[in-house]
């Protein structure tokens, strides 16, 4: 499997720098809703919250595992 270095992956507690989502990368493109945190598993929360509050999301297996590989690494 192919590794992107700058996704966090199931590596929900990188400690090398924060991690960052952008809902606009998985969701409507004219939502600006965006979140860090030092983990995955800190920010996994906030975001399954949003796509319920906001856009009405059922936060199924497959949309996590979308929107896992949209957590990016923000470089330390």
């Amino acid at each position: 499997m192919h590794t992107n270095p700058n996704t966090v992956g199931d590596r929900g507690t990188d400690s090398h720098g924060k991690v960052n989502f952008q809902c606009s990368d998985v969701g409507p493109k004219n939502c600006d809703w965006k979140v860090s945190g030092n983990s995955e598993a800190e920010i996994m929360p906030k975001i399954e919250r949003h796509g319920r509050e906001a856009h009405n999301m059922t936060i199924d297996e497959p949309t996590k595992n979308k929107v896992r590989s949209a957590i990016h690494r923000q470089a330390a």
